[in-house]
């Protein structure tokens, strides 16, 4: 038997590196840094670029609202450091267990194609490489001690991205 003092001893953590937009900022920001001082190789120029760059970035912002939105209304707060007390999976945690970090990708992405980065673009997959190695699987594997069967039948079912 357990009491309450052994439960919180016990209660799952998370702990990661840093803050996961640090974790994919940082690639994404040395690739911006390759473009202006390295390699200037093109993506898609003119106006084209930047309204697809416009258009992606404005769906990441969008992304991101929803999934605060859909976490605020569970009870859930979407800083990274806080406890899980529930396992969104409506809004748009049913089609993607990572919504805020898609949209982190959808921005970036943007981002570097309105300014025709062929170098950020590139880089844009190092963030979700750092991402998915030092913040996601931690997460995962966290969700699935807090939620067990539940968290796994849910991770077998949504996508990790997009």
């Amino acid at each position: 038997m357990t009491t309450g003092s052994d439960q919180n001893h016990n209660e799952p953590e998370l702990n990661l590196p840093a803050l996961p937009p640090v974790i994919f900022g940082v690639p994404v920001f040395v690739g911006a840094l390759i473009h202006i001082f390295i390699w200037r190789s093109e993506i898609i120029g003119g106006m084209t670029g930047v309204v697809i760059g416009v258009v992606l970035v404005l769906a990441g912002i969008l992304l991101i609202a929803w999934a605060w939105r859909t976490m605020i209304a569970h009870g859930e707060h979407p800083e990274p450091g806080e406890p899980t007390e529930t396992l969104v999976m409506t809004g748009p945690f049913k089609r993607t267990r990572n919504p805020i970090y898609s949209g982190f990708l959808l921005i970036a992405a943007g981002i570097a194609i309105a300014f025709n980065a062929m170098a950020m673009l590139i880089s844009v997959f190092f963030g979700v490489a750092a991402l998915t190695a030092l913040v996601i699987r931690r997460e995962e594997a966290y969700l699935a001690r807090k939620f067990g069967e539940a968290y796994t039948k849910y991770e077998r079912n949504t996508g990790r991205w997009i």
